[in-house]
């Protein structure tokens, strides 16, 4: 079958699966359903009840909650050969805690619920690629949670060299993923126009460069060095309180 055939080379292509044994890769596209997502759209919301586990093939998304556009917090972002909505299969009622919406045209494979479960129990690779993943996703939440209290430029400079890292949102130096300085706002919670501030001193400095919404870093070096001052200096977008006074950090 064409489908079939060009879904497990899609899979396979993917870092994070050449670990996993030929076996399990094909029983995961022998159960999957393949789902196109187009840019802005919601493969699930809130609260809804979960269904299946998905995979995204390519593109990526946004895992976010809130109920009004003002309210909205991005809690990580999903690219491709990651899963997300594993974790809550092993509820007795399943539902979805976070809403995902397509941050391009995307691509996922939607697996159901007891087929994924069987996979987990039946390929031993396939279980330790989830492990990891759910392992680096809670990191993710743990260490935001740390930064939270740090200043905005601090978190932003965090945010983008941590993305690096993440193969499946990045390719070298450059963030693979579109990012909207609305995103950006809403993932370090904080205002569009302070991240706007940032990213054009940074710019301005050659730290960073963006084309149609993906950013390349271009000294990695220099956010470095404002995430680990101990004492940072001013920085252009961090607003506190002195004396009585506003200052801009």
């Amino acid at each position: 079958m064409r489908e079939s055939f060009d879904v497990v080379k899609k899979i396979k292509s993917l870092e994070s699966f050449y670990s996993v044994s030929d076996a399990a890769i094909q029983v995961l596209a022998s159960r999957c359903r393949y789902v196109d997502v187009a840019k802005g759209c919601f493969l699930f919301h809130s609260n809804q009840g979960a269904e299946n586990v998905y995979f995204v093939l390519y593109g990526s998304f946004k895992l976010q909650d809130g109920e009004s556009l003002k309210d909205i917090v991005i809690y990580d972002f999903a690219g491709r050969g990651e899963f997300f909505g594993m974790i809550h299969s092993i509820l007795r009622v399943p539902t979805y805690p976070f809403s995902a919406v397509a941050n391009e045209d995307s691509a996922v494979l939607a697996v159901p619920l007891s087929d994924f479960n069987e996979l987990l129990t039946n390929h031993s690779d396939f279980c330790d690629l989830l492990q990891n993943q759910i392992a680096q996703r809670f990191n993710e939440i743990v260490h935001d949670r740390k930064m939270s209290r740090l200043m905005v430029s601090q978190k932003l400079a965090d945010f983008l060299l941590r993305t690096l890292k993440r193969p499946s949102l990045s390719c070298g130096a450059r963030i693979a993923i579109p990012l909207t300085r609305v995103d950006l706002a809403r993932k370090i919670v904080t205002q569009e126009e302070t991240v706007i501030r940032l990213l054009t001193a940074w710019t301005r400095d050659g730290w960073i460069t963006t084309c149609h919404k993906h950013i390349e870093v271009l000294d990695q070096a220099a956010l470095e060095k404002i995430i680990s001052e101990v004492v940072p200096k001013l920085a252009l977008g961090d607003v506190v309180l002195a004396r009585g006074q506003n200052r801009i950090r």
